[in-house]
């Protein structure tokens, strides 16, 4: 594992930091995000892509989300930019496709830029196989090696907008000099999305194989050690990632049912790849349908795990969020959306232990996609666009202000916990109660209230003056 040391050699996190936030990026034309980082100084670097710039997006924050830079690394060529990761250096290492090109493929382009964005090299599946046919591709995930070199994943497509023919993983060295291919599943038009280096100096790759949910291991010169595939179930495997106990955890999603959805699925595999436990969605929340595309372990051994929620195929309804132990049981789920389609593409865990999330929203922004940087707490929640992070007072707070559920916390409240809520005429449209002296409650509960409308509504301590009242919106 690469140690990245920059500046004083720590995460420099300042104290004026906001622990939630959201912040969307681009014009009313589709920008999306699909991957972030949390950078050395304590910032986000975000990859993605925007109409308005062909040629994939970079764009780097500060902690708060506000702007520093943007980098359009193929510049002129189209397409767009799938994966980023800080460099030992502080520079950046990204790869995704270029489009234009005299022979009508995409092609795998491999970009170094240095800590500002500017460009310091760039190679393409071209470079690499001058000699022969590059078949043309498209890279999905890199990541830096423990020899300074770097790993890229993806897949071969021989044709503009035609099938995949093979799982593609690329080894190079600093320079983005080539080393070693390997292509696996071409005969299944198989397609690796994630990639990462194992503890063994090997590399854990997932994916798609002939439309099934599949895992891939391979040693340190990209031989297979095990795969594994979900023959079952059509699905996709989006992410994967490495264990504390040599292990290895993957979400994505599986369709086992004839209810014309896509499952989020967790998948948790010991070191050989036999399976430990699996989650479905129907096992995890409260909702059923979506996609899991990023996973993280966190710092207590559990994991935090962002997609987005799915009525039917193919469909992206709203962002969301879930936390779960070792075990891969539920601790906290969070959905962030509007009236319009949101995604979660890419989440990390902070250096103040809150989480980062790259998506893309239509509900909020300029118009068309918008990227979509959202910042939590510990605890999932957020303040959205526009408001101000709610204040706690006396024992009780609204952490989740906006949103189709509200959520309350309260605390050391030895009758219970009861409020009114009042909307903006004035006129009580609710009650609140707990008998529990603390807890985290959400509004409106289910299929009780739906004739609850969205809006703007205050929610008032009993006996507590109007004035005092906490304003949320209620959206859907």
């Amino acid at each position: 594992m690469k140690l990245i040391v920059c500046l004083s050699g720590v995460f420099l996190v300042p104290l004026t930091g906001l622990a939630g936030w959201t912040q969307t990026y681009g014009q009313n034309q589709d920008d999306e995000g699909y991957c972030v980082c949390q950078t050395a100084e304590g910032g986000y670097v975000v990859a993605g892509y925007s109409s308005t710039s062909p040629g994939g997006w970079i764009l780097k924050t500060d902690e708060n989300g506000d702007t520093l830079w943007t980098s359009t690394p193929f510049a002129f060529t189209g397409g767009k930019a799938y994966s980023i990761q800080e460099t030992s250096d502080c520079g950046y290492i990204l790869t995704g496709y270029m489009a234009a090109t005299d022979d009508g493929k995409y092609h795998l382009g491999l970009v170094k830029l240095d800590s500002l964005g500017g460009e310091i090299w760039w190679h393409s599946d071209m470079d690499w196989y001058f000699d022969f046919d590059s078949t043309g591709g498209v890279g999905c995930s890199v990541q830096e090696t423990s020899d300074g070199g770097f790993i890229v994943t993806g897949f071969r497509q021989p044709e503009l907008w035609g099938d995949t023919t093979g799982a593609w993983l690329i080894k190079t060295d600093s320079e983005g000099g080539f080393q070693w291919s390997k292509t696996y599943g071409a005969e299944y038009q198989a397609c690796a999305f994630s990639v990462h280096e194992t503890s063994d100096t090997g590399y854990i790759v997932s994916g798609y194989s002939e439309h099934h949910f599949w895992i891939l291991k391979t040693d340190e010169d990209g031989d297979t050690v095990w795969t594994l595939t979900l023959d079952d179930w059509p699905g996709k495997g989006y992410a994967a990632q490495e264990t504390s106990d040599d292990g290895y955890i993957v979400t994505g999603y599986v369709a086992p049912y004839r209810d014309g959805k896509y499952h989020f699925y967790l998948l948790k595999l010991a070191s050989n790849g036999d399976t430990l436990w699996s989650r479905m969605d129907v096992d995890l929340v409260e909702w059923s349908g979506g996609v899991g595309r990023s996973v993280q372990p966190t710092s207590d051994d559990g994991y935090i795990i962002t997609g987005y929620t799915s009525e039917w195929d193919d469909q992206r309804t709203d962002l969301f969020l879930v936390k779960t132990d070792v075990e891969g049981d539920t601790i906290w789920t969070r959905i962030y959306g509007g009236e319009d389609a949101d995604a979660g593409y890419c989440v990390h865990q902070a250096a103040d232990d809150g989480y980062i999330v790259a998506g893309a929203t239509r509900s909020f922004g300029a118009g068309e996609y918008d990227l979509w940087l959202v910042k939590t707490d510990t605890e999932g929640d957020t303040v959205s666009v526009a408001e101000e992070s709610p204040a706690v007072q006396d024992d009780w707070c609204v952490t989740q202000p906006v949103g189709r559920r509200i959520v309350l916390r309260y605390r050391d409240r030895a009758e219970g916990f009861h409020v009114q809520v009042f909307d903006a005429s004035g006129r009580k449209v609710d009650e609140i109660r707990s008998s529990n002296e603390s807890g985290i409650i959400t509004w409106p509960i289910t299929v009780t209230h739906q004739t609850i409308s969205p809006g703007v509504y205050f929610i008032c301590s009993i006996g507590e003056v109007r004035s005092d009242a906490r304003k949320v919106i209620l959206i859907k």
